[in-house]
C-alpha cells in the first residue's frame, strides 16, 4: 500500500483534518473515499456492536419534524415505581 503525506493531498487537506469524509471521482466515477482515522474506527466499533446484537443500527430516515416539540408520553403509573419492581423480579 502507498503512502503520501497529508500536504500532497492539496486543498483537501484541511476538510480531512477537520474531520470530513472526501470521495476521490474520475468524472462520476468513484475511485477513493478519503475517511478520518478517528471517524473510521467508530463506524467500524458501531458495525462490531451491531454484529454482536448490542445495538441497533438506525434506518437512516430522518426524525420526524415536530420529534422535539411534540407532547411527551404519559405513564399510566410511576416510571420510578415500575422500575423498581422491575429491579426487585431479578
Amino acid at each position: 500500500m502507498k503512502s503520501v503525506q497529508l500536504s500532497e493531498l492539496g486543498p483537501v487537506a484541511d476538510e480531512i483534518k477537520n474531520g470530513e469524509t472526501v470521495e476521490v471521482r474520475d468524472g462520476n466515477r468513484l475511485v477513493a473515499t478519503l475517511v478520518p482515522l478517528h471517524q473510521a474506527r467508530l463506524e467500524e466499533r458501531v458495525q462490531q456492536l451491531a454484529a454482536q446484537g448490542l445495538v441497533r443500527l438506525g434506518s437512516g430516515e430522518p426524525w420526524p419534524k415536530d420529534f422535539f416539540t411534540r407532547p411527551l408520553p404519559k405513564a399510566d403509573g410511576s416510571v420510578l415505581e415500575q422500575l423498581l419492581a422491575d429491579r426487585n423480579e431479578t
